[in-house]
């Protein structure tokens, strides 16, 4: 399997603002800025920015610890599948108006976002994630501390055939601007083991 080099990875909506290392990622963001498509809202957004790496590779996982500093409802950062503006996937923590950091994943096939979404606690703005591909389907986890993780969501996406473009976004829906920093950052074969029972 091929090593995670920053070299390899692509901006979708590049910012003003941002830093590249080895050993950090930091994306600031505008306001008015996010990725949703469908749904009652009526509201379309693809003008996020995201940095993403491409690869045909069908099993693999990405883990890294994303971390901000928000207090603006919506304002939101974390890992992220991008194949086209209606074929999609955000995962991370949302600040939301009633205090709480939510965990939270946006799935988008077809032009439609769905949005699941937890109460995590008041003060926690630095997670770890977790994403796995197998396939079509993917594994969502999250962990406090790096090392004990627990599913937030699995998903398939319609059009994830071949090559998938994956990796970290953030964005300012409101009227804000924040840094997303993404660090330990691993690319490795799939720890997500298949189901070898024919009943759960």
């Amino acid at each position: 399997m091929k090593k995670f080099n920053i070299a390899d990875l692509k901006w979708i909506n590049q910012p003003a603002s941002s830093s590249i290392t080895e050993r950090e990622i930091v994306i600031r963001t505008a306001p008015d800025t996010d990725f949703w498509q469908g749904t009652y809202y009526g509201l379309e957004y693809d003008n996020a920015p995201a940095l993403v790496l491409s690869s045909e590779e069908t099993f693999w996982t990405l883990k890294a610890k994303v971390a901000f500093d928000s207090k603006v409802h919506f304002d939101q950062c974390g890992l992220f599948i991008y194949q086209d503006k209606n074929n999609w996937m955000k995962s991370g923590i949302e600040y939301q108006s009633n205090g709480y950091q939510q965990l939270f994943a946006v799935v988008t096939n077809h032009g439609f976002s769905d949005w699941s979404m937890a109460n995590f606690d008041r003060t926690t703005q630095t997670m770890h994630y977790r994403l796995s591909r197998r396939g079509s389907d993917f594994l969502l986890e999250n962990s406090v501390d790096g090392n004990r993780f627990n599913m937030m969501r699995m998903f398939h996406l319609f059009e994830a055939q071949g090559a998938v473009r994956f990796g970290f976004f953030a964005s300012s829906p409101g009227d804000s601007s924040f840094d997303a920093h993404f660090s330990d950052i691993e690319w490795t074969e799939c720890l997500w083991q298949e189901h070898g029972s024919n009943r759960f």
